[in-house]
């Protein structure tokens, strides 16, 4: 019922069948090794002495080398100590001081630590505490218990600790006034155009490791006078550096961006038109891009965006509960005085609080107050 199917065999055959029976003891074969491709060439191998030895068929394909006991017996001689010292020519590198001959290489084996020194494979019967110091095994706590654990020892200054580092936190690579400066002096840099991360990468300024989102910080160190103009666009800046700047008549744009931005910057070869930039994270863009006094980039637009309100924005709780300046309650003694007075004398006149909020949760009571007849 289940029968193996047959292996296909290839039809066309490009050599002659007779080529491919399994006969390889042929008398005719071995006589003549060439008859089935037509050719009556006689090689007889009739005895051990016909032998011509091993040839390889083609120069690209030489037999291959094999193995022979003589051949995997026989180490390489290095220069003993003893060579060395009877003949000093032989050491002509370090490499032929070698250590002494006690030295076979590093201990091989675990240090097992009551039992010494063991070979691998030994026996592991009564290594437990071996195992556990390689694992490096929970102590246990007898070691902290009576005293306040370690970890609560120490104030918690923040919740990641003073020096926190998270995926967008903004650490810049610091570049100093003076060597701006420098730059500019030395002819690396072109005074008269705007100056970029761009230009300084390019002018071997700064190197392409100080490179690291997101960006560079200008920094004033020890420099009070910049004697000429300049016009710096970088991702941050300290305050007297941006003073310095100004003062000597340039400007300082701060272009905090984000990760794609600053590709862009550093490679407008591949960009031969605009982008789509998305705004800088929400944190940078507070600091940073629309921040006026770091003179960034976005700060006139974020100050004409607050100008008007958009007509689809929606209100705030805000704008419908009454500021805490219009209150039904006084809250100090001499208010409390006056409205005892005005409930005393006055009550029930609607300009001078006394109207006491008897139905005042009532729903036509909360319609007339809302068209202000209540």
């Amino acid at each position: 019922m289940f029968s193996i199917s047959t292996v296909q065999r290839r039809h066309r055959l490009f050599h002659p069948v007779r080529q491919t029976v399994p006969f390889h003891f042929n008398p005719v074969q071995s006589i003549f090794p060439l008859i089935y491709a037509n050719s009556l060439l006689a090689k007889p191998r009739l005895s051990w002495k016909d032998y011509e030895g091993r040839k390889p068929f083609d120069a690209d394909h030489p037999l291959p080398v094999l193995g022979t006991r003589l051949n995997e017996l026989t180490t390489t001689h290095k220069w003993s100590h003893w060579d060395q010292y009877i003949n000093p020519q032989v050491t002509q590198s370090w490499r032929d001081l070698t250590p002494s001959p006690e030295y076979v290489g590093p201990r091989s084996g675990h240090n097992v630590i009551k039992m010494g020194w063991m070979k691998i494979g030994g026996s592991w019967k009564y290594s437990r505490s071996y195992n556990d110091a390689r694992r490096g095994f929970a102590k246990g706590q007898w070691q902290e218990r009576k005293m306040t654990p370690r970890f609560m020892l120490a104030p918690r200054v923040s919740a990641g600790g003073p020096r926190n580092r998270y995926e967008g936190k903004a650490s810049f690579s610091r570049l100093s006034l003076s060597k701006l400066l420098w730059a500019v002096d030395s002819g690396r840099l072109n005074p008269n155009e705007t100056i970029t991360l761009y230009h300084l990468r390019h002018a071997r300024v700064i190197a392409d490791h100080e490179i690291v989102w997101p960006g560079m910080v200008l920094l004033a160190g020890g420099v009070e006078r910049v004697p000429y103009p300049l016009h710096i666009e970088l991702q941050n800046a300290s305050a007297k550096a941006i003073q310095l700047l100004e003062e000597a008549g340039g400007t300082f744009t701060n272009v905090y961006m984000s990760h794609e931005g600053l590709y862009q910057e550093l490679h407008p070869e591949e960009f031969p038109s605009f982008m789509e930039q998305e705004l800088p994270e929400r944190k940078g863009l507070e600091s940073f891009a629309t921040h006026p006094r770091k003179r960034g980039w976005l700060a006139q637009w974020y100050e004409d965006e607050s100008r008007y309100a958009h007509p689809d924005a929606g209100r705030r709780n805000a704008h419908y509960v009454r500021p805490p300046t219009d209150r039904d309650f006084p809250a100090t003694i001499e208010e409390y005085e006056l409205a005892k007075h005005h409930q005393k004398w006055h009550l029930g006149q609607p300009g001078s609080g006394t109207v006491l909020p008897w139905h005042s949760l009532y729903t036509a009571d909360m319609a007339r107050r809302s068209t202000g007849r209540l």
